[in-house]
């Protein structure tokens, strides 16, 4: 599992700008964002990501999430190329709150969770 962490809040339009930059500059495909919640800070570039990168598949657990093509929740397992995802509710933050849990079959490496904000709302 390689995870390429992109500061947040450089850039209010960190999506259609820094991602973008980052998936060009690594030379990979990006074909899914896992969207914890809804707030503008987590899926506010969603809708601008969707128009750059048609066929963008756009997860979250609540129908609140900007540019949603698939809502998710507690349990449901998602193939993301060769990584493994678990879905998990976790409403504390906001009510449709969903962490991520991934794993790679064969790897050495540890999991990942993607946590988003789980503080209270």
């Amino acid at each position: 599992i390689r995870v390429k962490v992109i500061f947040i809040l450089v850039d209010n339009y960190m999506y259609s700008t820094l991602v973008v930059e980052a998936v060009r500059k690594h030379g990979v495909r990006l074909t899914t964002v896992l969207t914890t919640h809804h707030h503008w800070d987590h899926a506010g570039g969603n809708e601008k990501m969707v128009k750059l990168m048609p066929g963008l598949k756009v997860y979250g657990g609540d129908d609140r999430v900007d540019a949603i093509t698939k809502k998710v929740s507690h349990g449901n397992n998602l193939k993301v190329g060769s990584l493994n995802v678990k879905c998990l509710f976790t409403p504390c933050h906001t009510t449709g709150h969903i962490c991520y849990y991934v794993t790679k079959d064969d790897s050495s490496e540890p999991p990942a969770a993607f946590t988003g904000m789980t503080t209270h709302r």
